[in-house]
């Protein structure tokens, strides 16, 4: 995998989704673009990079988009988009044997699975957040079930989104690197006639 092309459209897209995300929403639901990318790199670089890659896009995401508290101010905390996407890639990882890459449904699934752990860590460490510095949570004065309820329809956007997306980035797989492997299994198909 080429490093320098994962990043640019790490980048590109965290960019894509806090300019014009917002065109992308409906019912306070907001669908994103750079989650379909994550999971696209973790369905197709090798093993061993995709949770950094994860990280890194974790933090992207955090830095193109901070939090707005209750009383107007934003803050940037690095942290809980990096930890919610790095659990999305163990998640997705061990899913890449079981998905069948070509199949329509494979990415919006494993992208859904991806965001709604995401977000769950995400939620976590808000509630954690808040209650170690005595603060409130980006969400308050709503509860965070309601949140939770909100982020899993942001998680069924972000799968429908992932449609598009995909198919966008296979267009772009020659730019990427990725090494094709075949696996080769012992048996009666591989004995010569």
């Amino acid at each position: 995998m080429r490093w320098s092309i994962c990043i640019l459209f790490v980048l590109f897209m965290s960019a894509l989704d806090a300019s014009v995300g917002s065109v992308f929403e409906i019912g306070g639901i907001r669908a994103q673009f750079l989650p379909a990318t994550v999971v696209f790199i973790c369905l197709s670089a090798p093993k061993r990079v995709t949770l950094r890659a994860a990280m890194c896009a974790g933090v992207a995401a955090d830095l193109f988009a901070p939090t707005i508290l209750s009383d107007g101010n934003t803050l940037v905390v690095i942290g809980p988009r990096v930890l919610g996407f790095a659990l999305g890639a163990l998640a997705v990882v061990p899913l890449r044997g079981l998905l069948y890459r070509q199949n329509p449904l494979s990415a919006p699934i494993a992208t859904m699975l991806f965001s709604l752990l995401a977000s769950l860590v995400f939620i976590a460490v808000w509630i954690v957040r808040s209650l170690l510095l005595d603060t409130s949570a980006p969400w308050w004065p709503s509860t965070g079930a309601s949140e939770l309820m909100l982020r899993l329809g942001a998680a069924l956007g972000d799968g429908l989104m992932a449609i598009v997306v995909f198919w966008v980035l296979n267009k772009t797989r020659p730019l990427w690197g990725f090494a094709n492997t075949t696996r080769v299994s012992p048996g009666a198909a591989r004995q010569g006639l």
